[in-house]
């Protein structure tokens, strides 16, 4: 007993010293971490020189994950460009961008900690645009709003879907799809790019002003409102793309579609949901330690950076697989309000811009042997006699 009494009283004491010690070191790092510490963004050198060994390390890291990037998307472009249909060729290249301007955003993020404002702008604003640019892959792959429309008859778009969930009128739509309801899907998706260009734009101006202090949610720093202004309208684009795709997926099969739509969402969970959980959860609640002179907000970018550009290289693997398999044929169907010589609209059918009679005429027209030319005869007659006289008048 005496024994077990001796060697547990060592066991304490060691301890109780070194949870002084972590106490120490706890109450060190919060003396160090001071105002000045927390607003310092350091330069590249003054960044790399506080990491050390390590910084060059993740430098070299990401530059490798970079070219791979860029590589893999010259590779899906250049394959696009040549084998891809004319209808949805420059729309894919398009899409395509999210993954190689997100990287540069996140590369140069890594590198210069004071423009990671303008970068995280930037990365926001071309993600938006290529949501819209998807959005319009999509209606290319049904030949046009026309062919959708008649493809998806007698169907309800869902709205009652995530995120917005017919919020705010809580009264969704239950007509089936038309025209009408496409525009809105359209509109509700463009919304987003355009007034996330008009915040950039404020927010710029007033953090030159002083007035704003990216990070900081408090209700006399105006990065508060912004935040909310784009994170409501980036829920009401999300809603009508979600709404767009989900209508969508049974009838793309064959394009692949699923595939593409998830490598599209996770840049878009990877750019949004991490940012927001470090941001607004990990950062305030003292998760994110603080290194001085790194600033936890430095070391939640560096964080962020880093994930984001290893994220997109993944994505763009499997993008680059499903963009370069073989789709059906794409044709475009627009009506075009033509009129004819009386005056009246004859209702023609474009179809990939190129003029095609209605189809009637073309059904009269394909019919073989004399009945099927006896029809067309019957049908053109009548314009052939009005010509003729004419003509003889003249």
């Amino acid at each position: 007993m005496a024994e077990a009494t001796s060697t547990q009283e060592p066991i304490s004491t060691t301890l109780g010293a070194a949870a002084g010690t972590a106490a120490i070191v706890v109450n060190t790092t919060n003396d160090l971490c001071t105002p000045e510490v927390l607003e310092f963004e350091p330069s590249v050198v003054e960044f790399l020189n506080a990491l050390g060994v390590w910084g060059w390390v993740m430098l070299c890291l990401a530059t490798i994950a970079f070219v791979i990037l860029v590589v893999l998307f010259t590779d899906t472009v250049i394959h696009v460009v040549r084998y891809t249909q004319v209808p949805v060729k420059e729309t894919t290249a398009i899409v395509l961008t999210v993954y190689p301007v997100l990287g540069l955003c996140s590369y140069l993020g890594l590198m210069f900690q004071k423009a990671n404002i303008f970068l995280d702008a930037a990365a926001q604003l071309w993600f938006a645009f290529c949501m819209y640019q998807f959005l319009t892959l999509t209606l290319k792959y049904f030949g046009g709003e026309s062919s959708f429309v008649d493809k998806m008859q007698g169907t309800v778009l869902p709205w009652k879907g995530p995120p917005c969930c017919c919020f705010p009128c809580c009264v969704c739509p239950k007509s089936v799809v038309n025209k009408r309801q496409i525009r809105v899907v359209k509109i509700l998706v463009m919304q987003h790019p355009w007034l996330q260009l008009v915040l950039s734009i404020i927010m710029l101006t007033l953090w030159l002003e002083g007035w704003y202090t990216h990070g900081k949610l408090e209700p006399t720093n105006t990065y508060l409102y912004i935040v909310i202004l784009s994170v409501v309208s980036f829920l009401f684009g999300l809603w009508a793309f979600i709404v767009g795709f989900k209508a969508s997926l049974p009838q793309l099969q064959e394009f692949h579609y699923t595939p593409k739509i998830i490598a599209f969402q996770l840049c878009l969970v990877f750019l949004r949901l991490q940012a927001l959980i470090v941001n607004v959860i990990l950062v305030p609640s003292g998760a994110i330690p603080c290194l001085p002179p790194i600033s936890p907000r430095v070391f939640a970018n560096t964080i962020l950076n880093s994930l984001l550009l290893g994220q997109l290289v993944v994505l763009m693997v499997v993008a680059r697989h499903y963009y370069k398999l073989p789709i059906p044929k794409v044709t475009i169907y627009r009506q075009q309000d033509t009129k004819d010589m009386n005056g009246q609209s004859s209702g023609m059918l474009m179809v990939n811009g190129t003029p095609k009679l209605p189809r009637f005429q073309s059904e009269m027209g394909s019919r073989e042997g004399p009945e099927g030319r006896g029809l067309l005869e019957d049908f053109t007659q009548p314009e052939i006699t009005v010509l003729k006289s004419s003509v003889d008048k003249q």
